[in-house]
Parts: C-alpha cells; sequence; structure tokens
C-alpha cells in the first residue's frame, strides 16, 4: 500500500491557507480543526484526517485529490494560481 506523502500534504494546505489568506487559526477553524492539530498536521507530524480533508475539500472547492496527491486540475483557476505562487514559494 502507497505512503501518504504527510509532509507533501501539509506544504499543500499551507499553499491553500496562504492563498486564502487566512491565518492558521482562522483556516483549521474552518474545517473543525483545532489550530494545535493543524500547526503539526502542516509540519508533516500528523496525518490529515479524512473527514478534514473532506471538509476542506468541500467548504474551499478543492480536490482531496490536491490535498493528498498535488493534483491541480479541478481547482478554480484563480486558486490554482495562487497556490502554485505559494507553493513556488516554498521551494
Amino acid at each position: 500500500m502507497p505512503k501518504i506523502d504527510m509532509p507533501g500534504v501539509g506544504r499543500r494546505l499551507e499553499a491553500l491557507r496562504l492563498a486564502l489568506d487566512l491565518n492558521r487559526r482562522e483556516f483549521s477553524e474552518s474545517f473543525g480543526l483545532d489550530p494545535s492539530s493543524y500547526t503539526k498536521t502542516a509540519e508533516g507530524e500528523k496525518s490529515l484526517r479524512t473527514q478534514h480533508a473532506f471538509a476542506i475539500a468541500e467548504r474551499w472547492s478543492v480536490s482531496m485529490d490536491y490535498l493528498f496527491r498535488g493534483r491541480l486540475s479541478d481547482i478554480p483557476d484563480h486558486l490554482r494560481e495562487a497556490i502554485l505562487s505559494h507553493l513556488n514559494g516554498q521551494d
């Protein structure tokens, strides 16, 4: 069974958060996760639970494929461009 790249998930979460111009508390509370758990998830120390990934996907119009695999194809253009900008800035 393939392993989930948790640091990659964390980078994609942070890129989405920054693209939305939200602080960590605002972003984490938007999908029902406490800020300290979000920080651990964003840093790749803790897994993103499916229920939270689904809530993020529904709330922010991103796909679970983006969160877990980095696929940007189903994300609205304006959001995709902002996410890419933040992802490229982290490299």
